[in-house]
């Protein structure tokens, strides 16, 4: 809740000399974030006020004040990807999206929540994109898009593709070279 000295309540950004708050912060753990092309910050968690502001366990910070996303998801955000086309992907035990049905993965398009295929069977705890735009998505699930996948998978931005046979346990991090 403090970071050098300074309230934070869960989040906070150091300048190169200093550490300052983002507002007035969360009143719950943070696990994920991202930053778009526009400078942007998306923080997701599990906390369902930023600033301030209802924000659930998802929201936009500006530079100056958080925002939500939509109404935001029901349950935890624990990973977050930005595409080369701006939008935001991202994964956690949630089920629904901004009201809509969306099995632990979701897409923002800067408006609106959209489902990526039928989603996974269980949790997400990491996403990574690579250069071709393909969003690699790593978790608790064994299937995505109803293709058996073992903790891990490709979207190609119409389908879900099993990475060969998939891994024997959970995957919790992810990184893409190139």
């Amino acid at each position: 809740t403090t970071a050098g000295g300074v309230s934070a309540n869960r989040i906070a950004q150091w300048d190169g000399a200093a550490w300052s708050a983002l507002g007035s912060g969360m009143n719950s753990f943070v696990s994920a974030l991202a930053v778009d092309a526009a400078g942007n910050l998306y923080a997701g968690g599990d906390f369902t006020t930023a600033g301030g502001v209802s924000a659930d366990r998802i929201a936009r910070w500006d530079g100056s004040v958080w925002h939500t996303l939509g109404s935001g998801m029901n349950d935890g955000v624990y990973a977050l990807a930005v595409d080369g086309q701006g939008n935001l992907d991202a994964g956690g035990a949630f089920t629904t999206a901004g009201g809509v049905s969306a099995n632990y993965i979701a897409r923002w398009d800067g408006s609106a929540w959209h489902t990526l295929g039928s989603g996974m069977n269980d949790g997400v705890r990491a996403l990574a994109v690579d250069g071709q735009g393909n969003l690699y998505a790593g978790g608790y699930f064994t299937t995505a898009g109803g293709v058996i996948a073992n903790g891990i998978a490709r979207w190609d931005g119409s389908a879900w593709h099993a990475l060969g046979s998939g891994m024997n346990d959970y995957v919790e991090a992810l990184a893409v070279d190139g």
